[in-house]
């Protein structure tokens, strides 16, 4: 396959890739390539000298393709692997908790979060005008780390098989720019992920808070809160959805 990764949460992947093989993962940082007869490496290709016997290091690089495609064929054949491109006869509202399924589908990211992210763009001007003189130093840094968090998480909305599932990325799994993300709203992309609620969700529960999502905020100070300010409220669904946590997207 052929493609642009959107989104991709090596983290996650990897955790799911041992589990599968049973044993931790080895992170390869580099090979050691000889041009012995019984090694099949085409060492022309990297320029190096085929007749000599020699050894060359060589440091691998990361294919994010490469490694969606390894994930997917680890995960074929499995009970708890549902894969929508394959089967449409999969029935996703009665699956459970914790499944893997790939599907295509479009997404789309609620217009309410815009101002939220806004406010992220502003983060440096917030910070220097709310980290003052007149605060001590444990209050400073508290604000520092406040406004410095870099793992806020966006909402979106995916439509598929006129059902609706809902999620939150990470935002430092992002590999496209959240200003980009709107020309891939009119395109269909192939999702990995992993269903997180156990059933059907109601409308009327929020699937995204951004006190809590974005501000990365506790329950306590969520709840000490007399009123939100615009981009602060929280975002619902239009109908009942399902939960799913997004390991990969790609194009």
């Amino acid at each position: 396959m052929f493609g642009n990764v959107v989104y991709y949460d090596k983290k996650k992947i990897d955790e799911y890739k041992a589990v599968i093989k049973g044993q931790k993962n080895l992170e390869v940082v580099e090979y050691e390539v000889s041009n012995d007869k019984g090694v099949q490496v085409d060492l022309k290709a990297f320029g190096a000298d085929t007749k000599a016997s020699k050894t060359y290091k060589a440091k691998v690089q990361e294919s994010l393709l490469y490694n969606c495609d390894e994930f997917e064929k680890l995960l074929s054949g499995r009970d708890d692997y549902f894969d929508f491109t394959q089967s449409s006869e999969f029935d996703l509202t009665t699956m459970s908790r914790g499944v893997i399924i790939k599907f295509e589908g479009y997404i789309n990211i609620p217009e309410e979060f815009d101002f939220t992210q806004t406010i992220d763009k502003f983060k440096p001007m917030l910070v220097a005008s709310l980290v003052n003189d007149t605060m001590d130093k444990s209050e400073q840094a508290a604000m520092k780390v406040f406004f410095e968090t870099s793992d806020t998480k966006i909402p979106v909305l995916i439509d598929f098989d006129e059902l609706l599932m809902c999620s939150k990325l990470i935002s430092n799994n992002m590999l496209v720019k959240y200003e980009d993300m709107e020309e891939y709203e009119e395109l269909e992309v192939t999702i990995i992920a992993r269903i997180t609620s156990g059933n059907m969700v109601n409308a009327k529960k929020a699937f995204y808070d951004p006190l809590k999502d974005f501000m990365t905020l506790n329950r306590a100070m969520r709840r000490s809160m007399d009123g939100r300010a615009d981009g602060l409220n929280e975002i619902y669904a239009d109908r009942d959805y399902r939960m799913i946590e997004i390991l990969a997207i790609y194009q």
